[in-house]
């Protein structure tokens, strides 16, 4: 729901246009100004959200999976809104911003990885769009967190013999090991600090080439 921005930014937009011209500030202060004011509201939402999903999805029960989920969500709408100000300000027209980051997000949607599996991905939209595409970093992080100190039960024959979805070393006492999850993902416990930092990379760079969209138009 990234689109819903839209709309508020292009009336900021429409401001700065105004008062850039008047000499008030630049693009530098208004994009500073435009992230800083964002964060609160979104960590808001992210909070709100998560309050109500989290717990009526039965995921990993504790205050730390908890937070952990809102902090990856929270990473997800700034960079949503982030990619929202580079195509508004590259097309500040509501129509042409709206289907604009519409496309984008369906795009990051088909490659993130969770309708089709990283490793199923042909070289093409692998390299050219996975790997740049903030919701993989934002779905491996929440399997992870979900899947990475879990373990499941398996499903039980009348004949009380096994049948598990997922092999694991568990497997013979019945139960599903959440890094099995992870394995057929291609997921590892140990990469969510450098995912983190690819996030922030994304956010900054969205931003940036908002800035430097702004910076062209007013010369």
């Amino acid at each position: 729901m990234a689109v819903a921005y839209i709309p508020a930014f292009l009336e900021d937009h429409a401001i700065f246009v105004r008062e850039q011209a008047s000499g008030f500030y630049g693009p530098t202060a208004f994009m500073i100004a435009n992230f800083i004011i964002g964060i609160p509201y979104l960590f808001a939402i992210s909070l709100a959200f998560s309050l109500v999903v989290y717990w009526l999805s039965n995921f990993r029960s504790g205050g730390g999976a908890f937070f952990v989920w809102t902090a990856w969500l929270f990473l997800d709408l700034i960079a949503a809104e982030s990619l929202v100000v580079l195509i508004s300000s590259l097309m500040p027209i509501f129509v042409v911003a709206l289907a604009g980051t519409a496309f984008a997000n369906g795009l990051w949607m088909c490659t993130g990885g969770f309708l089709v599996t990283p490793q199923t991905l042909n070289a093409f939209w692998r390299y050219l769009f996975h790997y740049i595409d903030y919701q993989s970093y934002v779905f491996e992080g929440m399997m992870v967190n979900e899947f990475g100190n879990r373990n499941y039960t398996c499903a039980s024959a009348e004949d009380s013999t096994c049948s598990c979805m997922y092999d694991s070393k568990l497997a013979h006492h019945c139960l599903i090991e959440g890094v099995a999850v992870l394995d057929r993902y291609g997921f590892q416990t140990k990469q969510v600090g450098n995912s983190i930092a690819i996030m922030l990379g994304i956010i900054a760079g969205y931003r940036a080439l908002g800035w430097l969209v702004l910076f062209v138009k007013t010369r």
